[in-house]
């Protein structure tokens, strides 16, 4: 049974840590922006033949900050500036890519800063974990019978989100190694996510949900030293191979055999500042395709004529790559994958209920809307205009012009009421796009100074660009000068949504018991901890002294 969906407050506040022996309850502020869904290019191009898909996107950005001297200052009472006293060292963006049948969550960027408390237990790692289980939670409950996937590539780097960062002595950067493990640990928990009323009713042959690993240039038995020491119930577990064949049977509508037979093109994704993406761009390049399309005419008379491709059924798009076992192994010599670096791609599938495509209800939800309900209202308007036009008899004579019709307009008379001011953000779009959750909704409450404040902001894209823009032109070098690029980030927000404060407090409370002194590698991309020394000592055989006579 799917548990009910909570809001964001309580499902970071049940995964953060309580107070232990040594250390109070972890404490934290949240900023917390996404957008609605908007069309957006595809992310598979299509089969040849066939139109791309009708695609949606919807960002989100969370962010989590903690007070600037936790050790010594108490926290205020008042709810005035206290921003100010906050420095940001958790941020995660998370892109929701929608389809009729399939639904995306791609873990785009994940970075700290180094300003959270290293001690045990981790903070980073839970955050994290508990940010996509909500999502997917979320879209799981309102969408059981849509497939779900979580995707993301591991890639260490200095610093992803917080520029300057990476001087902070305390900030400890992940290899490579260590960040696939990290990430499928991160990952590893939603595999005992709890069955869907409609899964359960109709259980699968095979796990409902699985995990995958592939890093271009390991073997599949190289790959099962990162999976998680951990077993899972109804036969789900980690696979050494990629899910794109499967993917493609859910997006297509094929059977796994045929969705095997398609241009690899058409079963790759391209993600934004993505390794693959960038190399499939290049060869299409090569070929003379665009993005989106294969077999479309107009592709094929925008291309010179000896790169155009050949083949009815598109195999031969690409001149070098014609199945994905070969593309993975030419993703091994890139630059991204070269060099003694490794780069991991992760997925987890949560299979949707089995039903036939006619029996999709997919006109009620809000979020597709557009890709469904408007298609079919234009094509039996189009059919049904077409069928009345056939049974009328053809006209005798020529037929006349009607006459042009006349426009009135209304002289507007009365007293002028002014309108009251409404939030960029709180549109009606972006109250339906999280309708089971209240925390994901634009909440505006009203204090003594008649200041609006907010707990999570709905944002038009244009207004989520300039804000991630603005963070990733701060400077987190040292705690004083990420102090104010906090208090600089979080105000900019507020003043380009109308509010004077927003954001959320959460307090751990997940009880913790066998803690260590330190976490080693407590981040994404990039951690926050000390490096911990194991001692030996005890383990090594003292030769005993010989007894001297005498």
């Amino acid at each position: 049974m799917a548990a009910p969906p909570v809001s964001l407050q309580e499902a970071l506040a049940e995964a953060l840590p309580d107070k232990t022996d040594t250390h109070p309850a972890f404490e934290c502020k949240v900023h917390y922006i996404h957008t609605p869904p908007k069309p957006c290019e595809p992310l598979f191009s299509p089969p040849p033949g066939q139109p791309a898909e009708r695609t949606r996107l919807a960002r989100h950005f969370l962010a989590v900050s903690i007070e600037k001297e936790p050790a010594e200052a108490g926290r205020s009472s008042t709810p005035d500036h206290r921003h100010q006293d906050f420095v940001l060292g958790i941020g995660i963006e998370v892109l929701i890519y929608t389809t009729a049948r399939l639904t995306t969550l791609f873990v785009s960027k994940a970075d700290t800063t180094g300003y959270i408390p290293a001690h045990a237990p981790s903070k980073t790692k839970p955050l994290c974990r508990a940010f996509l289980t909500w999502l997917a939670t979320e879209h799981r409950t309102r969408h059981p019978r849509r497939q779900l996937v979580v995707s993301l590539f591991a890639r260490a780097q200095d610093q992803y989100l917080f520029p300057g960062s990476i001087e902070n002595p305390a900030k400890h950067v992940l290899d490579d190694r260590r960040l696939i493990r990290w990430w499928a640990q991160v990952l590893d928990p939603l595999l005992d996510l709890p069955q869907s009323d409609a899964t359960t009713s109709n259980p699968a042959p095979t796990a409902d949900i699985s995990a995958h690993l592939v890093i271009p240039g390991h073997e599949p038995n190289e790959l099962r030293s990162y999976f998680p020491k951990t077993s899972h119930a109804l036969n789900r577990s980690w696979t050494p191979a990629h899910p794109l064949h499967e993917l493609a049977a859910t997006r297509i509508g094929f059977d796994p055999i045929t969705a095997a037979t398609l241009p690899p093109r058409c079963l790759l994704p391209r993600f934004p500042d993505d390794p693959k993406a960038r190399f499939i761009q290049d060869l299409d390049d090569e070929v003379g395709l665009t993005s989106h399309s294969v077999s479309s005419s107009s592709s094929a008379n925008s291309s010179s004529p000896s790169k155009r491709k050949t083949g009815a059924e598109g195999r031969s798009a690409w001149n070098s790559i014609h199945d994905l076992a070969r593309f993975w192994e030419a993703m091994e010599f890139r630059q991204e994958c070269a060099s003694g670096r490794v780069v991991g791609f992760l997925w987890l599938l949560i299979a949707g209920a089995p039903s036939p495509p006619q029996d999709l209800d997919l006109n009620n939800t809000n979020d597709d809307e557009e890709l469904t309900g408007e298609s079919q209202d234009s094509m039996t308007s189009l059919a049904s205009s077409s069928a009345a036009a056939a049974s009328q008899p053809p006209p005798t004579s020529s037929p006349t012009l009607p006459s042009p019709r006349t426009i009135t307009r209304k002289t507007l008379a009365g007293p002028i009421h002014a309108r009251k001011p409404r939030l960029k953000g709180s549109s009606s779009s972006a109250k339906t796009s999280h309708p089971s959750s209240s925390s994901a909704v634009l909440a505006t409450a009203t204090n003594d100074n008649n200041q609006e404040t907010s707990s999570t902001l709905s944002l038009p894209p244009k207004i989520y660009d300039a804000a991630l823009h603005t963070l990733l032109h701060l400077d987190f070098a040292s705690r004083a000068i990420a102090v104010i690029s906090t208090s600089k980030w979080v105000k900019a927000v507020a003043d380009s949504c109308g509010v004077r404060e927003w954001g959320f407090v959460v307090k751990g409370r997940r009880k913790v018991v066998g803690l260590g002194s330190a976490v080693p590698g407590d981040g994404a991309g990039a951690g926050n901890a000390e490096r911990k020394v194991n001692d030996l000592g005890s383990m090594v055989r003292r030769k005993k002294r010989k007894v001297e006579e005498g």
